[in-house]
């Protein structure tokens, strides 16, 4: 999506970590990756941008609940087209639709792990509420710093927004903005917290930490296959006799042999305008040095590793992409499964957040989305029918078998369940 990059894209900034396990000097970047890298709080967002199996599962479900129809309904649960609010489904950003919104939402929520919302209202208006909103933003993890009390206990407090001392917001100009707490919205995925904080939740990623841990190691060895094998072999001596005491000289020096592999790795290489073979002044044999990505199979790793993030968002293996793609029929089995599983559970989570965060929920009102232009509810929704069908069917057998047998009850149930689908 066009307008994600913009949301999600920081040019020209790369933060590296240097706690831990991390020495900043041996630290080498990779494009927009910087390897060796571990899973971290503050790096989740950025690695789930840039990594396409991390990135997977997430846009799977942002893309999803993004492009259902939403839709405004009143106590009663009928849908209200002629309203004020509407304005809230088509005009609340100048510069996203709601849809686009709604997949920034979802995709920061399942990434970072939460949903930072501003809202805005004109200065005439001292408090916000749903006649004043008149802009709400999903801010950008990566730009967006929140400092915290940590004096203070969470069991004394009412509104978590009293943990946080203050919050800015970097803007890609260069700019920074000071939030106004009581603007700030913050929407969590889970109870877990990041470390250090109480407000933020953990990434649900982390339930996979040491899969994504290995794919980025994966990731790092591809990399140094290609850029720094140097060499795919060496034409050598065969036989070191005579000059067996002078050759075995310079390599026992370490100064030599450190600029016999700087020499290496300058002339000769898969990349770049570099030697593919290096050449000996004496009498030769060929010898084997690169290791290939054959050997390596790191493919073989990342998909694995693919499957295993997935699964984390209820994704079977079945649609996660690779070589040997499943039949159209499994495809939409497995998508459905998914859909039944998490995404509606998800967008339900959804309309509840977005109604409470607007504020609809206090003038009796509620978000609603229309699933009737998903194909594989649509068809499983045929199966139901014929299922519902042949339940009645065969209570009203029975109840011609013996007019005494009571299939009251079970009819309520069917109608139930009929009326909640």
């Amino acid at each position: 999506m066009a307008f994600w990059d913009r949301f999600r894209k920081i040019p020209n900034v790369q933060i590296v970590e240097t706690s831990g396990d991390y020495n900043p000097y041996e630290i080498t970047s990779i494009g927009n990756l910087v390897v060796p890298e571990k899973l971290t709080d503050s790096n989740v967002f950025s690695l789930c941008n840039s990594v396409a199996e991390m990135d997977f599962p997430v846009d799977f479900y942002a893309d999803r609940v993004s492009k259902l129809r939403k839709f405004i309904v009143d106590s009663k649960g009928n849908e209200v087209e002629n309203t004020e609010l509407n304005r809230f489904l088509t005009n609340i950003n100048p510069f996203y639709s709601f849809s686009d919104l709604v997949y920034q939402y979802v995709y920061s929520l399942l990434s970072y792990g939460n949903a930072l919302n501003y809202l805005s209202a004109p200065k005439s208006y001292k408090n916000l509420t749903v006649n004043s909103i008149s802009r709400w933003d999903v801010l950008n993890p990566d730009l967006t710093t929140i400092e915290e009390f940590n004096n203070v206990s969470i069991l004394d407090l009412s509104d978590k927004k009293q943990l946080i001392k203050r919050a800015k917001y970097s803007e890609y100009s260069g700019k920074e903005k000071v939030l106004t707490i009581d603007n700030l919205f913050i929407d969590n995925y889970s109870l877990r917290k990041q470390t250090n904080s109480a407000i933020l939740s953990k990434s649900p990623l982390f339930s996979r930490n040491k899969s994504i841990d290995i794919l980025l190691a994966v990731y790092s060895a591809r990399y140094n296959v290609y850029a720094n094998n140097g060499a795919a072999g060496y034409l050598a001596k065969k036989s070191l006799q005579a000059n067996n005491g002078a050759l075995e000289s310079i390599f026992d020096n370490v100064n030599h042999r450190e600029k016999i592999l700087e020499d290496i790795n300058n002339r000769n290489g898969l990349t770049g305008r570099k030697n593919l073979w290096g050449i000996s002044g004496v009498p030769i044999e060929f010898v084997k040095t690169l290791a290939t990505i054959s050997e390596l199979l790191p493919l073989d790793e990342v998909l694995e590793n693919a499957i295993k993030i997935a699964s984390a968002f209820q994704i079977p293996p079945v649609l996660v992409p690779r070589n040997d793609q499943s039949t159209y029929d499994n495809q939409a089995d497995s998508e459905r499964s998914v859909w039944e599983n998490g995404i509606l559970s998800l967008d339900k989570t959804v309309n509840e957040n977005l109604a409470k965060l607007f504020g609809f929920d206090k003038v009796g009102y509620a978000i609603k989305s229309d699933y009737s232009t998903v194909s594989c509810l649509i068809t499983n929704a045929g199966k139901k029918e014929d299922i519902i069908t042949k339940r009645l069917n065969n209570l009203k057998s029975i109840k011609e078998l013996d007019p005494n047998a009571d299939i009251t009850s079970e009819v309520n149930k069917i109608i139930e369940q009929y009326g909640s689908k």
